[in-house]
């Protein structure tokens, strides 16, 4: 093994002190939802509150139903019997184990609880009253209701809306049920719940002399313990996984490897991250090419860049907004016009706009927890060389184990590491991939190699005034990844300015539409390969630009035909981060909806960050997004025809395995065995206005049968999936045998120091010759249907013309 660098001068954590931190926040994580769900009378939302919630849901919903029955024989019914005869048995078990649940740790009184429960199921009855009355404002009110927090403010929202519709505009009224429909209602639903639970009992308690006991509902003692014991046992099971100080244990089987636990219980980790234990159990002994470069990729090591800490907390504690690092204050809301409540149209654009940033500011708390607990982790480990212990998914795609802090994160968390070894760099040559790297950052990826290398030189007296000012000389922000171009500016500078550098800089080599690549080489697509850079060109190729080009023609067209929205969109600006979204979901099943989306955010993005004019109002919004959306996915299949006729095909081997409840299994190149089995489980869908949804699954005979559906998207992706991990395993072990030692590994991202690059982007190319050279889709039928002599699969499609071996000249293949 090659030496691994230097440990921090300032060294002073221990393996065992990291995993006895990793249980104890685990624990804290664990305990922290738990009260805070408590705290909230959410107990639902808590791990025991859902497993309650699918265990008792079935039987009681049966109960309800028998009670409904018996009540549709009375002669006199009370308000609320005639109002919840139509209201789904399953919702008003729902919301009464809910009611309950969310507050079992308690001791309340039972007129309480019933009242509070028989308000709930008022709430729900109220609800559908303005659906059935108030369609058209109904969706507005309820999507209003659901943008709240707390089922308290969803239900005020929604009773103040509807009793302003009424007041305002003449809209039925609902009428309220009195105290005894709430009581009468919730004294059944808690009788039968103690009847057929044994989660609840009552308990008697004398509360004033001379008075009679009150009557409280409280989970039994068996209830308690079994909370106690489940919440004991389940807190252990969830460490929080963190980085090693120690080189992670070597996996020589599917069950040992990662985590050595020593000294401290830690949960083992499977090799493979599934639930499906048939499927490990099946997997006898090693499986040595994955394994072994799992085994490499993880005993990498790395150490936190202490320069880009620095800065990022200084930009954090200034709240400034650079990149991937949001700002710590939400965005404020518009001013709220004078005339809001008498102009119906200025309230209803200013409610649009609020409800925007509403969902903005939603966004932003979840980025900003991202960044606070990833600069914590920095921190921890600030002077320490540490190590990722990494697992396969199901496809054999590695994966770090540590979340927040990794090299598979997003741009400050990736800047914030390097290697721990260095590496000297000793002439021109050496550097040319850091040169490269810096212009990649940028965003400067679309010009050649020898002109991204150029750029970087004559960005050196930039990128050595950032390196000496960065919290001063912010023209480092413009980059498309800032964090990671501010810490190649560091190196850059000291590189140009000595001709002299020691780096740490994990350099990376990504590939174009990686999923798009491996189907044009699967179909020998020469177009598919030529506009992804599997093909050898003097340039680099732009499939996100070409698809938009051919989108500019498709309004061109419609514009000159006299379509009015067709010429705004041109003249609002169709550029390739349009269609680049689309396109790369493309060959993972992305469908014309998730296209939609895309599309929509896009245009989203364009006018808030852009400043772009709107040249449509916000109601045609959805119509002309929809339109745009169309020319996009309809230029996508016309450009790609032979990967798409590959899809499909491969949905119609799905669709012939699901109909034989057959799942479908095959074995990668480098010895992966992958297999494709989405159980199709019979469930029940709870869904009501307010409350929430819940979902039970029945564990019974039918319930192994295959999802259809499931199998037929996932197959396309998960052998893409697949072969792009298969690409990755055969090179890093090869390269660790030509003198490789350091990996900063992203499925489609293969990143080294700079002077290893050439050679690592030569073996890429080599493993890509030597896997693709065999007829893997011919491979991939013959043995299923050597599997199963049962089954017909149909031809497959016609091959193209493309030299594969060709692919070992392809300068731009990964670039």
């Amino acid at each position: 093994m090659a030496n691994l660098g230097q440990k921090g001068d300032m060294s002073d954590l221990t393996q065992k002190q990291l995993n006895e931190d990793m249980v104890l926040l685990g624990k804290g994580r664990y305990r922290s939802k738990l009260e805070s769900a408590k705290a909230r009378d959410a107990e639902l939302e808590s791990k025991h509150g859902q497993r309650l919630m699918r265990s008792i849901l079935p039987d009681y919903s049966e109960a309800i139903q028998d009670w409904k029955d018996t009540v549709e024989k009375y002669d006199r019914k009370a308000r609320y019997q005639i109002d919840t005869a139509e209201l789904p048995s399953r919702v008003i078990a729902y919301i009464a184990v809910k009611s309950i649940i969310d507050s079992i740790s308690k001791k309340r009184p039972l007129s309480q609880v019933s009242i509070y429960l028989g308000s709930r199921i008022e709430d729900e009855l109220r609800c559908r009253f303005l659906c059935d009355t108030n369609e058209g404002k109904a969706e507005g009110i309820l999507l209003g209701a659901k943008r709240r927090k707390g089922e308290k403010a969803k239900i005020r929202h929604v009773r103040g809306s509807m009793r302003h519709e009424t007041e305002k505009r003449g809209a039925p009224e609902w009428k309220k049920w009195g105290i005894r429909d709430k009581l009468n209602m919730g004294l059944h639903m808690v009788e039968l719940l103690r009847m057929h639970s044994s989660i609840i009992e009552y308990v008697y308690i004398l509360e004033q002399r001379n008075r009679k006991p009150t009557r409280y509902v409280c989970a039994t003692d068996e209830l308690l313990h079994w909370i106690e014991d489940y919440n004991s046992d389940r807190e252990l099971l969830e460490p929080f996984w963190m980085p090693t100080v120690e080189i992670p244990k070597p996996w020589t089987n599917i069950w040992d490897g990662a985590y050595d636990e020593g000294d401290v219980f830690l949960p083992s980790v499977p090799f493979i991250k599934t639930t499906d234990m048939d499927y490990l159990r099946s997997i006898k002994g090693a499986l040595p090419e994955p394994m072994e470069a799992v085994n490499l990729i993880q005993q990498t090591p790395w150490r936190v860049n202490q320069r880009i800490l620095d800065v990022m907390k200084w930009c954090w504690d200034n709240n400034l907004m650079i990149g991937d690092v949001p700002s710590r204050k939400d965005e404020e809301f518009p001013p709220v016009p004078i005339d809001i409540k008498t102009n119906e149209v200025a309230n209803r654009e200013w409610r649009r706009q609020a409800a925007k940033i509403y969902e903005l500011n939603l966004s932003t708390k979840s980025r900003r927890l991202l960044i606070a607990k990833t600069l914590h982790l920095a921190d921890k480990f600030r002077n320490e060389r540490f190590f990722f212990p990494s697992q396969c998914d199901f496809r054999g795609r590695i994966y770090n184990i540590p979340s927040f802090l990794n090299i598979q994160g997003n741009d400050p968390s990736r800047s914030l590491l390097e290697f721990n070894r260095e590496e000297r760099l000793k002439n021109k040559e050496d550097a040319k991939w850091l040169a490269i790297h810096g212009a990649n950052t940028f965003g400067n990826d679309k010009v050649t190699l020898e002109e991204r290398e150029q750029w970087a030189y004559d960005f050196a007296d930039k990128s050595q005034q950032i390196a000496d000012n960065p919290t001063t000389v912010l023209s480092w922000t413009d980059a498309d990844k800032p964090w990671q171009f501010l810490a190649w500016c560091f190196e850059w500078a000291e590189w140009t300015r000595t001709g002299k550098l020691k780096t740490r800089l994990p350099v990376s080599m990504d590939a174009t539409n990686n999923g798009l690549q491996i189907l044009s080489l699967l179909m020998r697509d020469e177009e598919g390969a030529h506009s992804t850079n599997v093909m050898p060109t003097q340039k680099p190729e732009d499939i996100y630009g070409e698809i938009a080009k051919l989108v500019i023609s498709k309004l061109e067209r419609d514009a000159k035909n006299g379509d009015d929205v067709a010429a705004r969109w041109l003249k609002f600006g169709i550029n390739r981060k349009l269609t680049k979204r689309p396109c790369m979901v493309f060959p993972y099943s992305g469908t014309f909806y998730s296209c939609r989306a895309y599309v929509d955010e896009w245009y989203q993005d364009c006018l808030r960050k852009e400043r772009r004019d709107n040249p449509f109002s916000e109601d045609a919004r959805y119509l002309v997004t929809g339109y745009l959306a169309r020319q996009v996915w309809d230029s996508i299949i016309q450009f790609l025809d032979k990967p798409t006729q590959c899809m499909n095909w491969m949905k119609e081997v799905a669709n012939i395995m699901s109909e034989k409840s057959y799942p479908i299994s095959w074995v990668t190149p480098s010895g992966f065995p992958v297999l494709q089995h989405y159980r199709g489980f019979k469930h029940t869908d709870v869904k009501t206005k307010i409350s929430g949804k819940a979902t039970w699954v029945h564990y019974r005979g039918e319930t192994d049968r295959l999802c259809k559906r499931s199998q037929r998207n996932a197959i396309s992706p998960n052998f893409v999936h697949s072969l792009d991990s298969t690409l990755l395993t055969k090179s890093v072990v090869e390269a660790n045998k030509q003198g490789i030692f350091d990996f900063a590994m992203i499925h489609d991202s293969f990143g080294t120091h700079s002077n290893k690059c050439e050679l690592f982007g030569k073996i890429l190319r080599e493993q890509t010759k030597l896997i693709f050279s065999v007829d893997l889709l011919n491979q991939f039928r013959e043995g299923l249907l050597q599997s199963h002599d049962d089954i017909e699969l149909p031809d497959i499609p016609e091959y193209g013309a493309f030299d594969i071996d060709s692919v070992v000249e392809s300068k731009y293949f990964f670039s």
